[in-house]
């Protein structure tokens, strides 16, 4: 008996499928998971281990080379060369390893000229590092130019704890897509900044990356005062409209908080 067309097509399409399933299930997974979190606390740890996990959190989780560099002129914030032998003279009665605690823990605490109040706490979402990486990246710093004698004691035991757990993950009700149509159109953001493939004009600072060294508290405030923000270095003063509480709806300002919040 003659099978019909249609039968032999479908018979062969399930023969195709199973085999191209059965071949995907025999290639091994790989399962990615993000990277554990550094704990120092109770080993023990020689000064060039902490200073080596220090600079890994300094190129990765602590986000700083967004803003700093290490042997030229940073894109928002100092050079941190030689940050190990000029933090001991910056504050009187502050060492070295205290003024760059300090720095790290509560960044406004002092400000070098020219440079305004835009740092987060790196302790504090979005970077949240945890105390044993603060001690490590303190280290880092120090040995740049200077000497590591900095010990988990220095840290306070508060840094990088938060009340009741891992910190709840800030969700602005706003439609991220409709914000990336205000921030090239109504908003006309795109004149002055750039945000991934969006934009390439250099009169304000790139904001591809802003959600991870910026708080939303930070980005609502500076769309609606960017004047009172602060303006950050290497970049022109009062070019950034303040007007932006009139020119647009609420809900146009939320879906674009919501779009720079996606900005990783």
């Amino acid at each position: 008996m003659r099978l019909p067309v249609a039968v032999k097509v479908g018979a062969f399409a399930l023969v195709v499928m199973g085999t191209y399933t059965y071949y995907a299930n025999s290639i091994p997974q790989i399962q990615s998971k993000p990277p554990a979190e550094l704990s120092l606390e109770g080993g023990n740890v020689t000064p060039a281990q902490l200073v080596k996990a220090g600079e890994e959190i300094f190129h990765t989780k602590g986000t700083c080379e967004i803003c700093h560099r290490i042997g030229q002129k940073g894109t928002r914030a100092p050079d941190l060369a030689g940050i190990g032998a000029r933090a001991g003279k910056t504050k009187p009665g502050m060492s070295a390893k205290q003024y760059i605690i300090e720095s790290l823990l509560q960044p406004g605490a002092y400000l070098v000229e020219g440079y305004p109040n835009i740092m987060p706490q790196v302790d504090k979402p979005p970077i949240a590092l945890n105390r044993s990486e603060v001690w490590a990246l303190t280290a880092f710093l120090e040995s740049q130019g200077g000497n590591v004698d900095v010990t988990l004691d220095d840290i306070p035991k508060t840094a990088g704890a938060t009340a009741g757990g891992a910190p709840a993950e800030i969700k602005i009700p706003g439609d991220p897509k409709a914000g990336e149509v205000v921030f090239s159109t109504k908003g006309a953001c795109i004149a002055c900044h750039k945000a991934g493939k969006i934009g390439a004009s250099p009169v304000g600072p790139d904001l591809s990356q802003i959600a991870k060294i910026q708080t939303p508290d930070y980005i609502m405030k500076k769309i609606l005062d960017p004047a009172g923000s602060g303006t950050v270095a290497g970049f022109p003063k009062g070019v950034m409209p303040p007007m932006f509480g009139q020119t647009l709806t609420a809900k146009e300002y939320v879906d674009l908080v919501a779009f720079l919040l996606t900005l990783k």
